[in-house]
């Protein structure tokens, strides 16, 4: 059997950019087909700074509760910012013990968090490399990138980023970046396997062994 998972969605209030609740995220994931979804809520300081730590997970425990009752594995992610960038990295195999001690590398460099996620056995993807106000982060120091962002509403250059993924022997992954409801289910990867948990989906993402689902033209 061959599971649809989506590696990049986004769940309201925790990302202010989206509006879909957790519970309702899940359930037109489920009506699209997909078996799992990992939550990658925006991880950045100005969260932080105006709300408490427990509240990044308020839309992935919603969306757990509405996956129980539908049968949808709900996996742990985030799209981790730095302070003075626009780039975005997705996080895969992350536990709240992980994203606590991250939430204190924002001034960190590229180098150091990069090191800090091998430590934790986390693995670190730049998301949409080629988007507008993006720059291209050192290969030594990501362990892959979103090769096809599905993102109708942005010009992410994904041509560009599948070159530069074969030009620097990068892992790709493909994610629909879903925050509101025509952007679901656009993105993801197809396998013969259905991760348990965050970790798991960490190795398989680490495996390769995974077929890129991504619908409609690149951007």
């Amino acid at each position: 059997m061959a599971y649809k998972i989506e590696l990049h969605c986004h769940t309201s209030p925790v990302s202010g950019c989206s509006n879909l609740r957790g519970a309702e995220l899940v359930r037109l994931y489920a009506e699209a087909g997909f078996s799992a979804i990992n939550i990658a809520d925006h991880f950045t300081s100005g969260f932080f700074r105006e709300q408490d730590f427990t509240d990044y997970f308020y839309g992935y425990h919603a969306a757990v509760r509405e996956g129980e009752k539908r049968g949808v594995k709900v996996y742990l992610g985030a799209e981790f910012r730095f302070n003075g960038s626009n780039n975005d990295y997705l996080l895969f195999g992350v536990d709240k013990e992980f994203l606590f001690k991250a939430k204190e590398m924002f001034d960190s460099t590229h180098e150091q968090f990069h090191n800090f996620c091998k430590e934790n056995g986390v693995l670190l993807y730049q998301a949409h490399p080629f988007r507008d106000g993006m720059t291209r982060t050192e290969p030594a120091f990501i362990d892959g990138i979103e090769g096809y962002n599905m993102h109708p509403h942005h010009h992410s250059r994904n041509e560009l980023s599948l070159q530069f993924a074969e030009e620097n022997g990068l892992p790709i992954i493909s994610g629909s970046d879903a925050h509101e409801k025509h952007m679901v289910g656009r993105g993801g990867i197809i396998a013969d396997v259905l991760p348990n948990d965050s970790k798991g989906l960490r190795d398989l993402i680490l495996s390769g062994d995974f077929e890129l689902y991504h619908e409609g033209e690149c951007v």
